[in-house]
């Protein structure tokens, strides 16, 4: 086997020959640091590996590596899949977009791409999910300044067709249109991703701890001496719930707290919790021909309606963004928060809806709620990839913030396509805005 690496200006050639266990070792004490084999050098039987957090990011990370080959075991702490922040009834997808076609607006195309591929395939459309498009408001103060990319403009004016142009009249000035935008049910397509015969979903578990145990050929402890081999226990209060030979955290802001029990330091990432808080409504309960916008409109939070639930067609507005609370709570100033962004995002629904939103907080309101926590880091992208200062074999994909919907099941096939050496499903300049090692101190990089 031989391994190219560059680093610091130079380029390095490891070539080792014999079989796995040989030259493990050499390759963990790589000088430009340490690299694990390619997936595809490890015995079908070892490709074994533990996911905890069975939301988007859990799911389709696990679907990924499961349709490679991987037994994979998903925990999560609730009592059926998406019990977290993936829970919510509705969520819209649309890309990014700025004029310098930044990092982030290319990610995010990336994201819808394979997010309405996966929507498309697995799902009913009408019901789960519709291509509706996405109107999206350039609202003062709310939304970073952009718009498409300039080369759209001119050279490339089909691009814009497919992807986002400015919205013609009679759409507010400040709105653009993103052509492959849609809605989803988030939790339709969690219980989609996990339904492979690879994948076993296990509820109500919650990890404390990870360990990291090596072990020889014939399965006793090492001492100071090489592994030969070795897995990572998932922990509960003492007892192990799972053991694989990788481990991947998708367990939102519960991920920090793990990876401080496995780092050699007890260090872990700064994931800071954000909550969000969606209200909603049924569409019986609005008067006749009440104004509404032909799809989804974003901008500051989102609107959508006559979506399909148990109840009814109904309609969403929302979310909030909480930074001080870590609990899903309901809140009536936040309906409040919600109403005020339905106001700048469409008038004349807002005014309709007016009498609703003014129930909040009696026994008769007919706006409903529900709240969950996402969380993220200070840059706002995703942490995908190897947990520094940690044992080989453990893994983020965390921290979507509210990017979640459509960057998450790239971050999965990103990680997949990294483990078994495949071509990567973005440009690979990109993929250091997404490393989970990027905040690590600049002399360690």
């Amino acid at each position: 086997m031989h391994r190219l690496r560059f680093a610091q200006g130079h380029v390095t050639l490891t070539l080792c020959i014999g079989d796995l266990p040989e030259f493990a070792e050499l390759l963990r004490q790589h000088p430009t640091g340490p690299c694990l084999p390619p997936a595809d050098l490890v015995p079908e039987t070892a490709r074994t590996v533990t996911v905890i957090g069975s939301g988007i990011s859990g799911a389709g990370t696990a679907r990924a590596l499961a349709e490679r080959g991987w037994q994979v075991t998903v925990l999560d702490a609730g009592s059926a899949p998406a019990a977290g922040a993936s829970g919510l009834p509705v969520g819209v997808i649309a890309p990014h977009t700025s004029h310098d076609d930044s990092a982030v607006s290319r990610l995010t195309r990336a994201g819808v791409r394979l997010m309405r591929h996966t929507l498309q395939t697995w799902l009913t459309e009408g019901t789960d999910w519709s291509p509706t498009g996405v109107m999206e408001r350039r609202l003062p103060g709310k939304t970073r300044r952009g718009g498409v990319p300039l080369s759209w403009l001119n050279e490339h004016a089909e691009v814009a067709q497919d992807w986002t142009l400015p919205a013609p009249p009679p759409a507010p000035d400040d709105a653009y249109w993103h052509a492959k935008g849609a809605w989803l049910r988030p939790v339709q397509l969690v219980r989609a991703l996990l339904e492979h015969p690879n994948i076993r979903w296990q509820g109500h578990a919650k990890p404390d701890a990870l360990s990291y145990v090596a072990r020889h050929s014939n399965g006793t402890a090492l001492g100071d001496e090489t592994p030969t081999t070795a897995t990572w226990q998932v922990l509960q209060a003492g007892t192990v719930l799972a053991e694989a030979s990788r481990v991947v955290l998708a367990a939102g802001p519960g991920s920090a707290a793990l990876v401080a029990t496995a780092t050699t330091d007890g260090s872990s990432p700064r994931i800071n919790p954000l909550r969000g808080q969606i209200s909603w409504g049924l569409m019986a309960d609005l008067p006749d021909n009440t104004p509404m916008p032909a799809t989804p409109v974003n901008g500051n939070g989102a609107f959508v309606h006559s979506v399909p639930t148990e109840e009814g067609p109904a309609w969403f507005v929302g979310s909030t963004y909480d930074r001080l609370q870590n609990e899903a709570l309901l809140l009536d100033s936040d309906h409040a928060d919600n109403f005020a962004r339905l106001q700048a995002l469409h008038p004349d629904t807002a005014a309709t809806l007016a009498p609703l939103f003014a129930t909040v907080g009696s026994g008769a309101s007919r706006v409903q709620g529900w709240a969950g926590v996402r969380c993220g880091v200070h840059d706002r992208l995703p942490m995908t990839g190897r947990v520094h200062n940690a044992p080989e074999g453990l893994y983020l994909n965390t921290a979507m913030g509210s990017r979640g919907l459509t960057l998450a099941l790239l971050c999965g096939e990103l990680l997949a396509a990294q483990w078994h050496g495949e071509p990567l499903p973005i440009e690979a300049r990109l993929t250091k805005f997404l490393d989970a090692a990027r905040f690590k101190p600049k002399d360690e990089q």
